[in-house]
């Protein structure tokens, strides 16, 4: 195979030439700084910088006209909102609750802050990757101060209740965060309707841009919920120093419209194109399990294990399809917390391969991939040493 497959929509995204043409004239034409509004250079910058605030805060629901912080991505958002807002004077509320489940960049913040005197809750899930909301309303307390769910899971697609779990955090007084990174164009998130205090997303999930994001606040006055984690400019009403990547961030507005545009036609095509995935992985490769509910999931995810063969063995052969064994952030050879967490046993998380299928794939592509995966899978198992690691 001479032509490589993506197949890890999960880890990132393609740049979507929309996205990219809108993106060209803020390197070069437009490369004015957006707080040297001084001169009409700079006012072009902020004007653009502006639209982009205003179209995102719509496109999710933000009630609040200040409420669009710009930042790196959504490992910087989270960190920005968990330790921003644990380091807030006037907040002395001391636990936190999260699901198990949640990206790296939520748990080890939380993980952190509970060496510096918080209590954490951590939620379990079911063997679906989901969370039960009556846990979530068990699990506050008086000195709660946030919980944190995921829109969508980064490994299993796990879409969860989000509207039923903000009613429920917002009935107990409690500040909701929802890292929804996954979730952006595939699933309908409304901050408002889902009672979400903060949300966090990254641009090059969604055919955008890498190396931007924004952290969304419902709070006319973000500045009084948050400390800031970089100092300097004074950008973002003094939360988030820095020049404000204007290319980036003109990217990402794109991005979410004509991923908010698209989403009934791109997710009904992708959600066959993963169904002919399962399919034929079910039908040519023996010993395969399912992961999670590809019902109760984003369209294009679908996490598997197959039987006695790890995924390292599998991936080392299909260099030219991109699937992976774990979230990116963890890397290759990382134990997935969250399959762990979903009650998997070691075997079958050592064998997991986790699949998102995107909006440029084709019938092709699909039914090219599980051919060379069954052909690598029966070659594994063919090998004297596999049969030795089964005999014993």
């Amino acid at each position: 195979m001479s032509a490589a497959i993506y197949l890890d929509h999960f880890a990132t995204t393609p740049l979507d030439q929309r996205v990219l043409d809108v993106m060209l004239p803020y390197f070069r034409d437009d490369f004015g700084n957006p707080s040297s509004d001084g001169h009409h250079i700079g006012q072009r910058a902020k004007q653009a910088v502006e639209k982009a605030r205003d179209v995102i805060r719509r496109a999710v629901g933000c009630e609040s006209e200040r409420g669009v912080l710009f930042t790196s991505g959504a490992t910087e958002s989270n960190n920005l909102l968990i330790r921003g807002l644990s380091e807030c004077i006037g907040i002395p509320r001391r636990h936190i609750v999260v699901s198990a489940i949640e990206h790296k960049s939520v748990l080890e913040p939380i993980n952190w802050l509970s060496t510096h005197g918080y209590r954490v809750t951590r939620l379990p899930v079911d063997g679906s990757g989901l969370i039960d909301p009556s846990l979530v309303a068990k699990a506050i307390a008086p000195d709660t101060l946030l919980v944190s769910i995921m829109a969508v899971n980064n490994e299993v697609g796990a879409i969860q209740p989000l509207q039923e779990i903000g009613e429920l955090v917002k009935a107990h007084g409690v500040l909701f965060h929802c890292d929804a990174t996954q979730g952006i164009g595939k699933v309908p998130i409304d901050m408002s309707r889902c009672a979400i205090d903060f949300l966090s997303m990254s641009a090059h999930k969604i055919y955008g841009p890498k190396g931007v994001g924004a952290l969304c606040v419902a709070h006319a006055e973000p500045e009084r919920f948050l400390t800031p984690q970089l100092l300097g400019g004074g950008q973002e009403h003094g939360l988030r120093s820095g020049t404000l990547n204007v290319p980036g961030i003109v990217g990402l507005a794109k991005a979410i419209e004509v991923t908010n545009l698209e989403a009934d036609s791109e997710s009904e095509r992708i959600r066959k194109l993963r169904d002919r995935l399962k399919g034929r992985l079910e039908a040519t490769v023996a010993g395969l399990h399912i992961n999670g509910d590809p019902a109760r999931s984003i369209p294009g995810a679908l996490n598997v294990s197959i039987v006695g063969v790890r995924s390292t063995a599998i991936l080392a052969r299909i260099q030219h399809i991109a699937v992976s064994g774990a979230a990116a952030c963890g890397g290759q050879s990382a134990k997935s917390h969250v399959l762990t967490a979903m009650g998997l046993d070691r075997e079958r998380v050592q064998s997991a391969l986790r699949f998102c299928v995107g909006r440029f794939n084709t019938v092709g592509e699909i039914d090219s991939a599980v051919d060379r995966i069954a052909t690598e899978v029966a070659w594994i198992r063919n090998q004297p040493v596999f049969g030795e690691a089964q005999a014993s």
